[in-house]
């Protein structure tokens, strides 16, 4: 007789994402649970312990075959049978299921709790609070996207960047920019705070403030008077720091451009924008790139021709958007294709065409973008090999 479900060791029930990463965080490699799928309703999801994080796998049920499987080779009539096969072989997964988190009922009392009493937000540990709106000072608005609005404010006597949700629709995209932030640190990053809720809908974001705004209004108030090649080839290493990585942590930006990096007072570059105006489907492995399907509108001119007709996203197609922020960097941002409406962009790189590198730009950088716009993506290099070709690079002024 087979067991039940829901009464099995591993089964989480509606466990959120950031509360399991949350739970194995501190636990042994292999420790694992599964519970249902917030992207999928019908699925569930394998989280397991890795050595550096915490890997999610979709578990997909099959109505043909009335079977499970993770890979779409290996099916299984029931979830125990899935089980037992990955304790015994890893079979394409971060590792073998080694043991069940063992804390299960006390996860499932708090968020009953939780539930009872008003909608929480479960932060991740990596972030350091969450944060009481009531301590926030909001002041004068200093950016605004499709769905949210930027302030600069105050929190507990530091200057802060407040991201407030203009639509009530997006949450959960919001929410995952958080669960994103949460989970990484580098000081080419911007630095998420913590999150604050006012009510149901209302939820702020706080990050680190950069006193000097977006790299693009940098370069195009600034220009060849005041910032030398030096700062660029600053900015080139900075921002590819940050998505090297990015890469090592399998996360594909996939909005990679001057306006979505930020500069800090001391003239450091930190990426930001890790997907508020993005609707996911996630996550893939394919060839050892990590695959995300988007579906909405992207940037046509930052984004890689494959991403454009397949909107399929890898860190290759980041490493083409690498490469369009190279030619604003040393354009001193201009937009690209200058003379090219963005509808005709994909016609005319299928033909073959590719932008000359900007005047006076050094020869090895405009070796890197032409890599980055490699027609094939295998061609182009990872964000690693690209850095050490930077850091090689002498420029004296």
């Amino acid at each position: 007789m087979i067991k039940s479900i829901k009464s099995s060791s591993w089964n989480f029930g509606k466990l959120p994402r950031v509360r399991a990463e949350h739970l194995l965080t501190n636990e042994s490699i292999g420790t694992f649970l599964i519970r249902e799928s917030e992207h999928y309703p019908g699925d569930l999801t394998l989280s397991i312990k890795d050595e550096n994080r915490i890997q999610h796998y979709r578990i997909k049920f099959d109505l043909i075959s009335r079977s499970y499987t993770i890979d779409d080779e290996s099916f299984f009539s029931d979830l125990h049978s899935l089980v037992q096969h990955y304790e015994i072989d890893a079979d394409g997964l971060c590792c073998r299921l080694e043991k069940v988190l063992n804390d299960k009922h006390d996860t499932i009392d708090s968020i009953k709790i939780q539930k009872s009493v008003s909608p929480v937000i479960i932060v991740p540990s990596q972030i350091s609070t969450t944060i009481d709106y009531r301590e926030l000072q909001i002041g004068k608005l200093v950016g605004s996207g499709e769905f949210a609005e930027v302030y600069e404010g105050i929190y507990r006597k530091s200057r802060v960047a407040i991201k407030v949700l203009k639509e009530t629709n997006s949450t959960e995209l919001f929410l995952h920019e958080a669960d994103i932030m949460s989970s990484l640190k580098h000081r080419n990053l911007v630095q998420l705070l913590g999150i604050a809720q006012k009510s149901d809908n209302v939820f702020y974001l706080i990050t680190e403030f950069m006193t000097k705004g977006s790299l693009l209004h940098y370069l195009t108030t600034r220009g060849r008077t005041i910032i030398s090649q030096k700062d660029l080839l600053g900015f080139s290493i900075d921002t590819c720091e940050g998505l090297a990585y990015l890469e090592q942590n399998h996360i594909v930006h996939r909005d990679i451009a001057a306006s979505n990096v930020l500069i800090a007072d001391d003239n450091t570059a930190k990426i930001s924008d890790f997907g508020l105006a993005k609707s996911i489907e996630i996550t893939e492995k394919e060839n050892g790139d990590s695959i995300i399907t988007d579906k909405i509108k992207c940037r046509t001119k930052w984004t890689a021709p494959e991403a454009l007709e397949s909107k399929k996203y890898t860190n290759k197609s980041d490493m083409w958007s690498y490469g369009i922020l190279l030619w604003e960097i040393f354009s001193y941002g201009r937009c690209p294709y200058p003379r090219i409406p963005a509808d005709e962009v994909l016609i005319n790189l299928k033909e073959g065409y590719r932008m000359e590198p900007p005047d006076g730009c050094p020869i090895e950088i405009g070796d890197i973008m032409r890599q980055a716009w490699h027609v094939n993506p295998e061609r182009r290099a990872s964000f690693n090999q690209i850095l050490e070709r930077l850091k090689r690079i002498n420029i004296s002024c």
